[in-house]
């Protein structure tokens, strides 16, 4: 357990160390450096990722309506993501805008897990671009280690296809999202 915990260090060193812009001649150098390694990056992460219909099977539907008082905890094992806490509005969602509220379950604390927005009105939000929640590959629910595999397969990629490439975001979002969907609701 503890050589993989190291190897996955190691690997979040290094990818972090590759997002890193470093500066050369020209005036604009962090923006095209971003530009260039993200746009790869991104493309090279999702040829490699699997169907996420594997994963969704094993993750519970979330309810497509729900209180519109936001409550801590939904049926099924749901509880409030601290990244997008209803109560904490408008200070909170930066990463799902439009949601009012996301709610976070998995089965186990490692492996697959799901993310579950909702509009202000308690409406599941199905759409990413319209602030929806997504497939987790690793969930962040467990422990240190398991929060860091989080970041690095299903964090990082979200900022490499979305957040840093200038030059084809949408497309490139558009990978992240069919490699990391919101999955399907149910009553």
């Amino acid at each position: 357990m503890r050589s993989s915990a190291y190897t996955l260090l190691v690997l979040l060193a290094v990818t972090l160390i590759n997002g890193i812009p470093f500066a050369t001649d020209n005036g604009d150098s962090d923006q095209q450096e971003m530009l260039h390694r993200s746009l790869p990056d991104c493309l090279s992460w999702y040829w490699s990722q699997p169907d996420p219909a594997k994963f969704l099977a094993n993750t519970v539907k979330p309810s497509c309506s729900i209180s519109p008082t936001f409550p801590p905890f939904l049926p099924g094992g749901w509880s409030v993501d601290p990244g997008c806490d209803a109560s904490k509005q408008p200070n909170t969602c930066d990463l799902h805008k439009g949601a009012h509220g996301c709610y976070r379950n998995a089965i186990s604390t490692t492996g697959p897990g799901a993310q579950a927005c909702y509009d202000v009105n308690g409406q599941w939000i199905s759409d990413p671009w319209k602030g929806a929640g997504t497939l987790d590959v690793e969930t962040p629910l467990g422990d240190a280690i398991q929060q860091g595999l989080h970041v690095v397969v299903d964090v990082l990629p979200y900022y490499s296809c979305c957040k840093t490439s200038l030059l084809f975001q949408k497309s490139t979002c558009n990978l992240y999202y069919k490699r990391r969907p919101s999955g399907q609701c149910q009553n």
